[in-house]
């Protein structure tokens, strides 16, 4: 049996440390450096508030009577002779915000 201050040292945990070592060092620094988040006050927040937000007639498609179900969707295109317009994003999720 050999020392243990004689035995090899993996080269994958070798490289892993040293890794885990240039990142704290280099990481460090800006954690404990860093500055709390600027704040700005409560009139130039109402200010870009109302720049982003949107405006009458920006959004139009906020302004259609979207149905949730296929099935009420179709009762009121049958009811008014009017075709169906489906909007479906990734996997099926309606595209539109709730």
């Amino acid at each position: 049996m050999t020392p243990d201050f004689e035995r090899e040292v993996n080269p994958m945990v070798l490289r892993k440390f040293v890794w885990l070592l240039t990142l704290a060092l280099i990481g460090s620094p800006a954690l404990i450096c860093s500055a709390p988040p600027a704040t700005i006050g409560e009139v130039p927040f109402q200010s870009l508030h109302k720049l982003i937000t949107p405006q009458q007639g920006e959004s139009r498609w906020m302004e259609i009577d979207w149905y949730p179900t296929l099935w009420e969707a179709r009762k009121r295109a049958a009811a008014e002779g009017k075709p169906i317009f489906l909007m479906a994003g990734s996997g099926g999720a309606p595209a539109a915000g709730c």
